[in-house]
């Protein structure tokens, strides 16, 4: 692991997001032992009155488990925040088909104070973000996204009420893409107001 440069992005005054470049100095090769190792599984969605596949795949890691690579990044992210987890979940974008469409990671239930670790490894790929009050007003205008292109290596980190005020998404791309694979790490403090909304698996009904 190198000596990551650690820029922060102030997203408001209670949310940011720090890109730390080039943290896994060895991305290319953790990238196809993922791809090859990792246990891989198609997950489900309820969407639109029935069961979809959802279009990324999903894995988990933990304790002995975990990749060496990957053990580094979570001690690495323990010792500069301060903070523990308890596994690093892995979603594998196959090609510009997969993607994920805006979201907060609510599964997480208290989202005023978190902290969200995500390396990319593989393809280079927008990921955005936007305030959760703009997309409430117009869903469709993007004017207000912030774009990253985060490379094979780099770990974004999502602080503050991130979580909680902005929404992130890994767009679907017109353009033929190679993978691209995410490690996440999440930890919340458990302070605030718990968040009852449903999260991104919890099934959606869209008639009456």
């Amino acid at each position: 692991m190198g000596a990551p440069h650690v820029t922060r992005l102030a997203l408001d005054a209670t949310s940011w997001v720090d890109l730390v470049e080039g943290l896994v100095g060895e991305a290319d090769a953790l990238h196809r032992d993922l791809s090859a190792g990792a246990a891989w599984r198609q997950g489900r969605v309820w969407r639109y009155e029935r069961w979809i596949d959802e279009p990324r795949l999903g894995a988990w890691q933990k304790g002995a488990d975990r990749h060496p690579a990957l053990i580094g990044v979570e001690r690495w992210l323990a010792t500069r925040y301060h903070v523990s987890f308890d596994g690093v979940s892995l979603a594998q974008y196959r090609d510009e088909r997969d993607g994920v469409g805006w979201h907060r990671d609510r599964e997480m239930c208290w989202l005023d104070n978190t902290v969200i670790g995500v390396l990319s490894l593989g393809a280079r790929r927008p990921w955005r973000l936007r305030p959760l009050v703009a997309a409430r007003r117009d869903d469709d205008d993007l004017g207000d996204a912030i774009e990253l292109r985060p490379g094979p290596g780099d770990l974004l980190v999502m602080g503050g009420r991130c979580q909680a005020d902005w929404l992130h998404a890994v767009p679907k791309l017109d353009t033929r893409c190679t993978s691209r694979i995410s490690a996440q790490w999440r930890w919340t403090s458990r302070r605030g107001r718990r968040d009852v909304q449903p999260g991104y698996h919890a099934p959606r009904a869209f008639s009456k």
